[in-house]
């Protein structure tokens, strides 16, 4: 039986209601359109504009429509990146050096004049007084600019140069900055002398050899050569090496004072890597192939380095050599990098064993090493389809990206490359969607923008996280412990980034990062983590959108590592000093807290630094 509210009760509702009186019901008003948090993650996920009227949105809401269509992407839309950042030119940033009055401003045109080889560039800090200094930002270091303008042909003049004294002076100075500033100039014959010898810290080692490497060949190469020698030939007792003669003085000429026991290990990995990396190509007869053999026994992580290395010698001997470091792939976590390292040197030494080991690679279960055998295939496989069929179901990109930019360095007809690339436009991931829209519009510009598949389960969940996290306005805080209790905290903000902050927040949530270390540093510019590989390869399995934005790239920012648009996932990096070419090429998804403390540590962070935890502080 119905059930009627009590009399007394009704009544009053049905005359104020319109109900009993006859008077029509009045329509609730309108409300005004709005383009939501949740509903922008939506369009730049699908990467689909969402039909909607702008002109009647609110200012905020407006602002974040704007931004949606520029992240896009897709054709017609509009352009995130102004002239000088989408097209820098030397015209463009010399008139913006002329204007440039903000430290930003000067720093940025500085960067660009160098990048595009202006001898103009230090014009950018024209008119900066010693009493600058004071207001100078205290990390953003000027050192490698101002060697790299002065290679190109600027010279610094007298105020400029007494602007530099006052940063010194101001505790605004990096010794190591300077000191591999000067190690350029001094290979170059730009200066004649070495500032006083600087302590042989982890990130002192790397900044050194990263400008040594940097010099001339003929500057370095005996001297190169006798540090890899000694160094290599004593890996099982590394402290003998540095007390023979020949080893400390071509290390004083690094600019370094010699390498405490204490710093030994940090330091022993990146030293060995910047070395191996110097060295000349092809490989003079003097580094005797069991170096290197030596040197992968004693640290696999470079074995694919020392692979490479040894496919540059012409003597006999090293493809035996190879084919040894092959052997220890069961004793390396890194197969398939060693493998794909390995078939390049075959390759390029000659063996007849190197197709043997491709097709091998071809077929097998690890993704990178797949990757590597295609990319050395000259020309497309008779079993097209079964390397497809494989590549497909890769859970990394790499193998797949490399496919699909093969079919044209593999001069396949355009009707084959057609074929070939319409199928992966319905791939699960939008990365690989995206991909092969790259190559097919090259071949047909009438190729329609791909859509998106349906989000599926992993995929909502991060939606509505990202969702969840943008909407509250609050940043989200991770920290990093790096092993020796060294804590560097990052401020990411999900207003600017949702999906990708949301993304970084779940990896660590599940623990991803714990126990892997870091693969990259570079002094001055960026260090790097996040690879399951502990290599600058692989990913969590999936990939993320880009979220570029404008936001510049300053000292201490975060963002996130690429491959190519939206081939985002679990690697990210750290900026140590100001990198204005990334602006809104990568997303940045924040900065570092407490940056005096934190960019201390990024400083003299050592290659292969174990990740103890990262975790999510809310």
């Amino acid at each position: 039986m119905l059930r009627y509210p009590p009399f007394k009760r009704w009544l009053p509702m049905a005359l104020a209601s319109g109900v009993i009186s006859g008077q029509p019901v009045p329509k609730p008003k309108a409300t005004a359109p709005h383009f939501t948090i949740r509903e922008s993650i939506q369009a730049e996920w699908q990467r689909a504009a969402p039909n909607l009227e702008i002109g009647a949105l609110p200012r905020v809401d407006r602002e974040r429509y704007e931004l949606t269509l520029r992240r896009i992407g897709a054709p017609g839309m509009p352009k995130l990146l102004p002239p000088e950042l989408e097209n820098p030119t030397v015209e463009i940033w010399e008139a913006k050096a002329k204007e440039a009055r903000t430290p930003r401003e000067r720093f940025t045109a500085l960067h660009f004049l160098n990048r595009l080889k202006s001898t103009k560039a230090l014009t950018a800090l024209d008119g900066l007084k010693p009493e600058d200094a004071m207001t100078w930002p205290k990390h953003l270091y000027l050192d490698a600019n101002i060697a790299t303008a002065r290679l190109q042909g600027g010279e610094v003049s007298e105020i400029l140069g007494r602007f530099l004294n006052a940063l010194g002076k101001a505790g605004k100075a990096s010794p190591v900055r300077t000191q591999a500033a000067r190690l350029r100039l001094v290979m170059s014959g730009k200066e004649n002398e070495l500032l006083p010898l600087v302590e042989a810290t982890p990130g002192a080692t790397l900044a050194m050899l990263d400008a040594w490497n940097r010099g001339s060949l003929a500057s370095r190469q005996a001297s190169h050569s006798k540090l890899f020698q000694v160094w290599t030939g004593n890996l099982d007792a590394p402290a003998k090496g540095l007390e023979q003669p020949e080893f400390s003085a071509a290390w004083r000429a690094l600019g370094l004072l010699p390498l405490r026991p204490q710093n030994l290990l940090r330091c022993t990995e990146g030293l060995t890597q910047r070395l191996l990396e110097g060295l000349p190509e092809p490989l003079p007869p003097s580094l005797a192939p069991g170096a290197f053999l030596c040197l992968s026994i004693a640290n696999p992580r470079i074995l694919p380095l020392a692979a490479k290395k040894l496919g540059s010698a012409t003597d006999p001997p090293i493809r035996e050599e190879v084919r040894q470091a092959l052997a220890f792939k069961s004793d390396t976590k890194l197969p398939g990098l060693l493998h794909g390292a390995g078939l390049a040197a075959l390759r390029a030494s000659g063996s007849e064993s190197a197709n043997a080991i491709r097709e091998q690679l071809l077929r097998g279960s690890d993704p990178i090493a797949r990757s590597a055998a295609i990319e050395d295939l000259p020309e497309a496989p008779a079993d097209l389809d079964t390397l497809t069929q494989l590549a497909w179901k890769d859970r990394d990109l790499e193998p797949q990206q490399t496919l699909i930019e093969s079919y044209s360095r593999w001069k396949l007809a355009n009707e084959k490359q057609i074929e070939l690339l319409k199928p992966w436009l319905q791939h699960p991931d939008w990365a690989c969607r995206y991909l092969a829209y790259q190559q097919l519009v090259k071949l047909d510009p009438t190729t329609p923008w791909p859509t998106t598949s349906e989000p599926n389960e992993r995929e909502r969940i991060l939606l509505k996280e990202a969702a969840r996290l943008a909407s509250s306005g609050r940043p989200l805080r991770l920290r990093i412990t790096f092993s020796g209790k060294r804590r560097v905290t990052l401020r990411l903000d999900p207003t600017v980034a949702p999906i990708n902050v949301a993304n970084l927040a779940t990896l660590a949530r599940k623990g991803f990062f714990n126990g892997r270390l870091v693969p990259r540093v570079v002094p001055d510019f960026v260090v790097q983590m996040g690879s399951p590989y502990d290599t600058m390869d692989g990913g969590p399995g999936y990939s993320v959108r880009c979220e570029n934005s404008l936001d510049w790239y300053g000292p201490g920012s975060v963002g996130m590592a690429l491959s190519g648009k939206d081939t985002g996932g679990s690697q990210f990096f750290i900026t140590t000093n100001a990198t204005p070419h990334l602006t809104g090429k990568y997303t940045r998804m924040g900065e570092v807290e407490d940056p005096d403390r934190a960019l201390k540590i990024l400083d003299d962070l050592e290659l292969g630094a174990k990740i103890e935890r990262l975790e999510v502080l809310e």
